[in-house]
């Protein structure tokens, strides 16, 4: 965007000589761009694709449609080498630092779920016992969902880029949607007007946080169980796959439209009644709606990347995503939106299926580690509790017993740390103090500091080898997690009238979203914000 700098600064001085002559001051005057430069979107959607790695795109291009991810990328930029700047990878914290433009080390979320070293107690990203489920159940407004909508942002120390559009104007709306509570909560942000989510009973629901009753276009929506009606028949493709869904339904009820494509479809339903009902960007303000697929994390995670069923499952995405894209040009127009679509991580092919063609991979149990550390500990500094937690390839030790002892802490960090590495599985360690006290440029340990947090974080970190998951995957299925390139590689787009088209392969990072939309409508970043504006999406 260019733009246009204009300085008018007259001064006059008061001197006697110049006495004859009238005074006229100081004058400014500032004009920044023209009218069209300085537009701003009536409506900012941002997508997230749970589990999408970035080699997918091409994988199923030539089965992919014209108006899906085929006219995001030939209208739009795509950034190819679009990078998590930290680990771990999972759903919480990519959706935290996309939305906040930050890395966990800032925003708080290290994980999914993860051990309170003050407490003993396990905190889950977006839980609040503070809050009640909001569902058009029998009885309204009480946990009759389990404690699916018990939830909040509130584990999240940052604002995102919806908070700032929304402390900029009031007026402006902004929504979050997802099968998953923390893949519509954390994106939504903390000033968000809603936020919905898939119960355990397949309906979609909200927390006290955000309002009392569900509006009247999601009961509706409710009373027509949509999760049932898409659990019909046969989900297969001939001569690859097929699974019974009414089975599926009769098993797991509702909820497990989750595990077929079918339940992005009734997340792209929900996401098109609410543009349409609440009116997204056809005002004079601008709003925000976030959309996060899940089915493709669910899919993924039970028959791997190779699978016919993914496959099948993103051929489906992207019919889901073409009609989000008519929906947005028919109700707001082309010129008048920004787009951007990613993914929260990606994840690592099945080891057995590497192990198959020679590639180093494995399977190991976490539990024998921990056990093991402990006879270590004991019999170097005495027999003890010395081991609080074992979770997310994070140590917790007991600081009250090392305290009680007089040992020093750095030190037991350390004997813990180098006793890791004698595990065929795990590539590097790391203490908390070491990244306390240490700024890290290379580029995997820079990754573990980013998603460090000092108050949460546990006092020994480990990396593990490439292609190594835990033995609970072993009959079947994968996860993802880590610093490498199949995990934090994923596809980045923007799209909109005003994002101009084009190809980037310089690395960026996720964090760098946030800060390029707010840029794009002139609010603050996120108050967190590590990233950097896009120059080929704001210049």
């Amino acid at each position: 965007m260019k733009k246009i700098l204009t300085f008018t600064l007259i001064l006059f001085t008061g001197f006697q000589s110049f006495a004859q002559k009238k005074s006229k001051g100081i004058s400014f005057s500032l004009q920044v761009g023209s009218e069209d430069e300085i537009r701003k979107p009536k409506l900012v959607v941002g997508i997230v694709v749970d589990q999408m790695r970035y080699d997918y795109i091409y994988r199923f291009w030539e089965d992919f449609g014209d108006n899906g991810f085929k006219r995001l990328i030939n209208e739009g930029h795509f950034f190819r080498n679009a990078q998590f700047g930290y680990v771990p990878t999972y759903t919480g914290p990519g959706h935290a630092s996309i939305f906040t433009g930050t890395t966990p080390a800032v925003h708080g979320i290290i994980a999914n779920d993860w051990y309170d070293k003050n407490s003993g107690d396990y905190i889950y990203c977006a839980g609040d016992g503070d809050m009640h489920t909001v569902c058009n159940c029998e009885q309204k407004n009480v946990d009759v969902v389990s404690t699916d909508g018990k939830m909040s942002p509130h584990h999240m120390l940052t604002t995102t880029f919806g908070d700032e559009l929304k402390l900029f104007n009031e007026k402006s709306k902004v929504f979050g949607i997802s099968l998953k509570d923390r893949g519509a909560i954390l994106p939504a942000g903390h000033a968000a007007d809603g936020a919905y989510w898939l119960s355990s009973d397949g309906k979609w629901i909200t927390s006290s946080f955000y309002m009392n009753n569900l509006p009247d276009y999601v009961e509706k929506i409710n009373d027509n169980n949509p999760s049932q009606n898409y659990l019909k028949g046969e989900w297969n493709v001939k001569g690859e796959f097929s699974h019974n869904l009414d089975a599926l339904l009769l098993s797991s009820g509702g909820s497990a439209v989750k595990k077929t494509p079918f339940g992005n479809s009734i997340l792209k339903d929900l996401s098109i009644e609410i543009i349409k009902e609440e009116e997204l960007g056809q005002g004079d303000n601008t709003d925000v709606i976030t959309i996060s697929f899940s089915s493709t994390d669910y899919i993924g995670h039970q028959y791997g990347p190779h699978a016919p069923e993914i496959k099948d499952t993103y051929i489906r995405l992207d019919q889901d995503i073409s009609d989000i894209l008519k929906t947005v040009e028919k109700n707001i127009g082309y010129e008048d939106v920004v787009l951007f679509i990613t993914a929260d991580h990606g994840v690592v092919s099945e080891p057995n299926e590497l192990l198959e063609r020679n590639i180093p991979s494995g399977y190991f149990d976490g539990s024998i580690m921990k056990t093991e550390l402990l006879s270590h500990l004991d019999i170097i500094y005495g027999k003890g509790d010395w081991i609080k937690n074992y979770s997310n390839n994070h140590l917790f030790l007991n600081h009250d017993l090392i305290v009680e002892k007089n040992i020093n802490l750095e030190e037991i960090q350390r004997k813990c740390a180098q006793y890791f590495l004698k595990y065929e599985w795990v590539k590097n360690t790391y203490t908390a103090t070491q990244l306390n006290e240490n700024e890290y440029q290379n580029s995997f340990h820079s990754l573990v500091q980013r998603g460090y947090n000092q108050k949460r974080s546990g006092d020994v970190i480990v990396s593990l080898q490439t292609g190594w998951l835990k033995s609970y995957w072993k009959d079947g299925g994968t996860t993802h997690g880590s610093s490498y390139s199949y995990d934090t590689h994923v596809p980045l787009i923007f799209w909109g009238g005003t994002i101009p088209q084009g190809q980037t392969d310089r690395k960026v990072n996720i964090r760098d979203i946030a800060p390029t939309i707010s840029t794009i409508l002139g609010t603050a970043y996120p108050n967190g914000c590590t990233g950097n504006p896009l120059p080929e999406v704001t210049e």
